[in-house]
């Protein structure tokens, strides 16, 4: 039902078209009772019409919809971690999965909108994008408390807490509620809005990294004097997808990418 729902959301235009032109064929035709005939035929080309947009469209593949309430809505997922569908809630749950399970189908996909309905189990949800690979992507962790951006950089990591760059939620997620998250990459900015039922919780922008990310490495815990060293970053393109380490848990269904 929500597949349906989405497709009409989204070709209402080409619907409200197709359903104009049959509006005014049959009051074109309605002064010729004699020609129903042809009135019979042009509402069938205009239909035909209307079927041949949205097949055109869809194969464009500018947006794939994933549903995640069916075992096998997890085939063209790729990647490593329980990431499971749930017979009890009837979507799918993420969990102990580092690095992560991405969609396969939009790796070169580089400005896109990420939608997805989630709920907190326990800890957190990563939300990935921009992957090139399992080892290269942007992460928003959705916490209770806010969201933490993360880059990931040929397996290191780099991390910002809410509070350094705005996105503290005012009242803290309840693990008991669905909520609604909306990821839009355009060129180098990730556009953030969470949402429950209606109500607007957070509506942000965070600016992508450029150039390169200093990492430290240290010889061990004790060692004072970690060498820094810059790695190069190309957040540019890439997939969506989840992750969750350890036992960080989630609930995610209805998934919408759609390029822009």
């Amino acid at each position: 039902m929500k597949s349906i729902l989405y497709l009409f959301k989204h070709f209402k235009f080409d619907i409200l078209t197709t359903l104009s032109t049959i509006g005014l064929l049959y009051l074109a035709f309605l002064l010729w009772q004699n020609q129903l005939t042809l009135m019979l035929a042009s509402v069938l080309m205009a239909t035909i019409f209307f079927v041949i947009v949205i097949y055109l469209k869809v194969k464009e593949k500018d947006f794939y919809f994933i549903s995640l309430t069916r075992r096998e809505d997890k085939e063209d997922w790729i990647g490593d971690g329980k990431f499971e569908y749930s017979r009890v809630s009837k979507c799918f749950q993420i969990t102990q999965a580092s690095p992560g399970c991405i969609y396969a189908k939009c790796l070169n996909w580089s400005d896109y909108k990420y939608e997805f309905e989630f709920k907190l189990r326990k800890t957190c949800l990563g939300a990935v994008l921009r992957a090139v690979n399992l080892s290269n992507y942007v992460m928003m962790q959705i916490t209770p408390r806010g969201i933490r951006p993360h880059v990931l950089v040929n397996g290191g990591w780099m991390a910002w807490e809410a509070n350094a760059v705005n996105m503290e939620f005012s009242e803290e997620l309840s693990f008991e509620e669905w909520y609604k998250c909306q990821l839009v990459c355009d060129k180098n900015t990730i556009s953030i809005k969470i949402a429950h039922k209606k109500e607007k919780i957070l509506d942000r922008e965070w600016p992508l990294p450029q150039g390169s990310l200093a990492f430290a490495f240290k010889e061990n815990e004790e060692d004072t004097k970690p060498i820094t060293i810059p790695f190069p970053i190309n957040l540019e393109y890439g997939s969506a997808g989840f992750r969750n380490f350890g036992d960080e848990k989630a609930l995610v269904k209805n998934v919408l990418l759609e390029k822009i």
